[in-house]
């Protein structure tokens, strides 16, 4: 899995014009987010690896930018202890997250410093 991080105008409308080109071409978004910085706005979306070059060709359709690709866990809702026991476990195994999100259905999408390590400390080998 793949955690894209895309940069945009604040043009009303353009997530949704992103999102909407990015189901139209089959692109399954696991999570993503949306917040504003300086000017612009910045999302992550999670794909699956097949699906990011798809993703970048709307996304530089709809005007904005794929600032930076990373691997990505997709750790299952109703994960035993929450949040809170999967980032107690990252810290112990030594990891360092960068970035941290939830999916429509509670999933948590979590890119690190090492993820088959990140992998192996939440036993999702």
């Amino acid at each position: 899995m793949k955690d894209l991080t895309i940069l945009m105008d604040t043009k009303q409308g353009r997530p949704a014009q992103m999102l909407a080109g990015l189901v139209e071409q089959g692109v399954r978004i696991a999570g993503a987010c949306l917040f504003p910085r300086l000017e612009g706005r910045v999302a992550h979306i999670a794909v699956e690896e097949d699906d990011v070059a798809t993703v970048r060709l709307i996304v530089a359709d709809h005007g904005g930018t794929v600032a930076d690709e990373r691997d990505c866990i997709v750790v299952p809702s109703g994960t035993p202890g929450g949040a809170v026991t999967i980032a107690r476990k990252v810290a112990e195994a030594g990891l360092t997250a960068y970035i941290v999100y939830f999916g429509a259905e509670g999933e948590m999408i979590l890119g690190t410093n090492d993820v088959p390590a990140t992998r192996a400390a939440l036993g999702l080998v």
